[in-house]
C-alpha cells in the first residue's frame, strides 16, 4: 500500500502530478477540466510534445520544450520509456500521486513513477483498454506492447480509474483485482439554463467526433439518407480524420434534402454554441475490428447538460449517458433503420425533444457535474491513501 508523504502533514497541499503525452489538443480538453475540477491540491500536468491547442490550468512542463536537446529525449523515452530529464522534473515537483491518462500513456511512464517512487493511478477511457482485445493487425506499436505486458503492468498500477462502469467490469474480466479499479467519470461543465431554448427554436441533428470507423459517422448519414426521402434534414458534423473524404462523398450522394455540413475541429465553446443550435445529438458509436468502441461517450454527457436529447446505439458504456426513452433513445447498434426512426421520433415532436432535453439536463447534473466529479475523485485518492485528507473542505465544490 502507497501512504501519503510525509511533507503533506505541515499544512502545505496535497501535490498531484498528471501525465498525457501531448499538452494539450483541442481532443483532449477533458483534461484541463479536470485539472481544473480537482481543488485542494497543487497540480501540475507533464508531458513530451508541445501541441498548444488549448492552455492547461496552472504549470505544466513538456520534456521538448523544457529541457536540453528536448527533441532527442523525447525520441529516447518514446524507444526505451526512460527520461532522466522527466525523472528529474518528477522528482523536484514531488507529487504525493501522478495520474497518467490512458493506458499505454499510463505504461509508458510507469517506469519512470517507479524509479523516482511515485504511486501511479491510471485513467481507462475506452480504446485505450478495448483495442487491446481488439485484432492484433490493427493494435498500434503502444498497444502490442501493453498488451504483452499486462500482468507486469497490474502489478505496478495501485489504482484504475475508469470512465465508466462498462470499463470497470471489462477491466475486472482482465483480470484487475477489484479493489484497484474504481469508476470516476471526468464530469462536463453545466451551464446556466438561460438561452437553452425549447426544441421549436432548433432544428437539425448534430455528430461530433473524430471522422473514423468507429465513431459511426458513415451510418448516421446512411440513416439520414433514408429520412431526407419525405423531408428535410440538416446534420453538422464537427470532426476531423481519415475518413472524413470517403464522408463527404458519401453525403454528395444523399438525397437533395439531405444538408450535411462539415466544419472540421472546433474549440470546446464553439461545440457548445453548435449544441445550443441544434435539436439533439447523435451518437452513432459501434464497435469494430480493432476493439475500440465507446468508453463513456463523453460529448453525450455535455449534448445532456446543455438540455438536448441524446440518441445512440447501445454499446459500450453509452447505456450509463442516457435513460432510454426519458433523456434519449438508445438504438441496437448499426441498426440504420431504427436510427432513423429514432431521429424522426425526436425531430417531429417538440413536446418528446423538449421533455427529453429537460430530463438529460437533469441527468447531467446529478451524474457528470464536472465540479462534483472533482470533489469525488479527491474523495477517492483520500480514500486510497494516495493523497492527505486535511485539504477536503476547500475540495468541495461551490
Amino acid at each position: 500500500m502507497f501512504t501519503v508523504r510525509a511533507g503533506e502533514d505541515f499544512g502545505v497541499k496535497p501535490r498531484v502530478a498528471w501525465y498525457t503525452p501531448q499538452v494539450l489538443p483541442y481532443s483532449q480538453t477533458f483534461v484541463a477540466n479536470q485539472l481544473a475540477a480537482l481543488r485542494g491540491v497543487d497540480s501540475r500536468l507533464f508531458g513530451v510534445e508541445s501541441v498548444p491547442d488549448i492552455a492547461a490550468p496552472g504549470k505544466a512542463w513538456v520534456l521538448e520544450s523544457d529541457c536540453t536537446f528536448g527533441r532527442i529525449q523525447s525520441l529516447l523515452f518514446k524507444a526505451t520509456r526512460r527520461s532522466p530529464a522527466l525523472h528529474g522534473a518528477l522528482k523536484e515537483f514531488d507529487p504525493s500521486v501522478l495520474i497518467a491518462h490512458f493506458l499505454q500513456c499510463a505504461w509508458r511512464v510507469s517506469q519512470v513513477a517507479k524509479s523516482v517512487g511515485i504511486p501511479l493511478a491510471a485513467m481507462c477511457h475506452g480504446s485505450d483498454f478495448l483495442t487491446l482485445r481488439g485484432s492484433r493487425r490493427h493494435q498500434s506499436w503502444s498497444t502490442r506492447q501493453l498488451a504483452g505486458n499486462w500482468r507486469v503492468f497490474i502489478e505496478e498500477i495501485p489504482l484504475f480509474l475508469a470512465a465508466s462502469a462498462f470499463l470497470r467490469n471489462r477491466l475486472l474480466e482482465a483480470g484487475v483485482p477489484s479493489s484497484r479499479v474504481a469508476v470516476h467519470y471526468l464530469g462536463v461543465p453545466i451551464p446556466d439554463g438561460a438561452g437553452l431554448g425549447s426544441a421549436k427554436e432548433r432544428s437539425g441533428v448534430l455528430f461530433v467526433g473524430r471522422l473514423v470507423e468507429n465513431k459511426g459517422c458513415g451510418l448516421l448519414l446512411t440513416a439520414v439518407g433514408r429520412l431526407a426521402s419525405g423531408r428535410r434534414v440538416d446534420v453538422t458534423v464537427v470532426g476531423d480524420g481519415p475518413q472524413r473524404s470517403a464522408l463527404e462523398k458519401q453525403a454528395a450522394d444523399l438525397p437533395s434534402s439531405a444538408k450535411i455540413h462539415f466544419v472540421g475541429k472546433l474549440q470546446q465553446d464553439a461545440v457548445f454554441r453548435l449544441m445550443r443550435q441544434h435539436r439533439v445529438l447523435c451518437v452513432p458509436s459501434t464497435e469494430v475490428a480493432s476493439g475500440a468502441s465507446e468508453g463513456l461517450g463523453l460529448v453525450a454527457c455535455e449534448a445532456a447538460a446543455h438540455g438536448r436529447p441524446v440518441i445512440a446505439f447501445d454499446t459500450g458504456g453509452l447505456r450509463e449517458t442516457l435513460i432510454h426513452g426519458t433523456t434519449g433513445l438508445l438504438v441496437p447498434p448499426r441498426n440504420v433503420g431504427e436510427l432513423a426512426e429514432a431521429l424522426e421520433a425526436v425531430l417531429s415532436d417538440d413536446s418528446l425533444a423538449d421533455a427529453m432535453g429537460r430530463a438529460a439536463r437533469q441527468l447531467a447534473t446529478e451524474r457528470f457535474d464536472l465540479s462534483v466529479q472533482g470533489h469525488r475523485l479527491h474523495e477517492l485518492l483520500v480514500t486510497r491513501d494516495l493523497i492527505s485528507g486535511r485539504h477536503s473542505r476547500e475540495a468541495k465544490p461551490g
